[in-house]
């Protein structure tokens, strides 16, 4: 799951002079641990946001696509009780937040 929001942040890249951001951390509100990826790529327009993990939802079928991708991503991460966010801006990027509970015994450490 993690390696499927890498390389979609990879694939949404226009050019060599673009990058990717990853950082971690945690949410002491959520009690949950974060991981960010954040990319400087073509973005998601608006028409398609609210569609991104449903099954078979992709911008990438000429190059091979599925749109399988984020659909099985989402399914995993509600199963362990965590969530996906994303934020995009067409021809800025996409951010990408998942947010998975810590474990309690971490959190009382």
């Amino acid at each position: 799951m993690v390696v499927n929001l890498i390389v979609n942040a990879c694939q949404a890249l226009p050019d060599k002079e673009k990058g990717i951001h990853i950082a971690t951390s945690f949410n002491p509100e959520r009690r949950a641990c974060v991981l960010t990826v954040r990319d400087e790529g073509v973005g998601i327009s608006e028409e398609i946001m609210p569609h991104i993990t449903d099954p078979f939802c992709t911008t990438k079928r000429q190059s091979g696509g599925t749109g399988l991708g984020l659909s099985i991503s989402m399914r995993i991460v509600k199963n362990y009780g965590g969530s996906l966010q994303f934020q995009s801006e067409v021809n800025k990027g996409t951010t990408v937040y998942l947010h998975l509970p810590a474990a309690q015994e971490a959190i009382e450490l």
